[in-house]
């Protein structure tokens, strides 16, 4: 019996402790939110407005990160049409060049 007593007493004094340190979430999990930074930025709403716009039409924005589409990549521009472009899969499809699927 003063196994079961002490038992007891051990999970009680763990769920008793438990509360304190959920305020410590630093593991990222879901819900953990960052402290806000308390610096004041010298920029206004407008300022920071035009220097996105500027870099948006000097193409100077990141490829990655908020607010990028991540699954673009910048590539060359091709030259051929649809149809060729069907008709290359279609041909290597059918000569094992390629791993057969819809086409």
């Amino acid at each position: 019996m003063n196994k079961f007593i002490a038992s007891a007493l051990i999970a009680a004094a763990g769920f008793a402790a438990a509360p304190s340190f959920a305020g410590d979430n630093i593991s990222g999990e879901v819900g953990y939110v960052p402290p806000v930074s308390s610096a004041k930025s010298t920029l206004t709403r407008e300022a920071v407005r035009a220097d996105y716009l500027q870099a948006l039409r000097n193409d100077a924005l990141p490829e990655l990160g908020e607010g990028a589409d991540v699954g673009a990549v910048a590539t060359a521009k091709s030259t051929l049409s649809r149809d060729a472009v069907r008709a290359e899969a279609v041909y290597a499809v059918r000569h094992g060049q390629l791993v057969g699927g819809e086409v």
